[in-house]
């Protein structure tokens, strides 16, 4: 396990899931984890908070903002549709 952080300017797309460039500025914490097998590397994953970061481009909204409680309003008529 490694913990890491990267900051930097969004200036090219995030794919997945394809976010276009915002020009705002992002820092992001996570955490990497190996498992080796026979000296190599066997697998790879990488944990880290994509709403934090989608959050940070203004791609989410803000907790707590008008547009935040549409949204979560809109997820449970969908929801409730989908229980039909």
């Amino acid at each position: 396990m490694w913990a890491w952080y990267m900051e930097g300017t969004h200036r090219g797309a995030i794919d997945p899931p394809g976010f276009a460039p915002t020009g705002r500025m992002m820092r992001v914490d996570g955490v990497d984890q190996w498992t080796m097998r026979d000296g190599r590397i066997a697998r790879y994953r990488a944990f880290y908070d994509m709403n934090d970061v989608a959050r940070q481009l203004g791609i989410v909204p803000p907790p707590g903002s008008r547009t935040e409680a549409g949204m979560v309003a809109l997820q449970h008529l969908q929801a409730r549709l989908r229980r039909r």
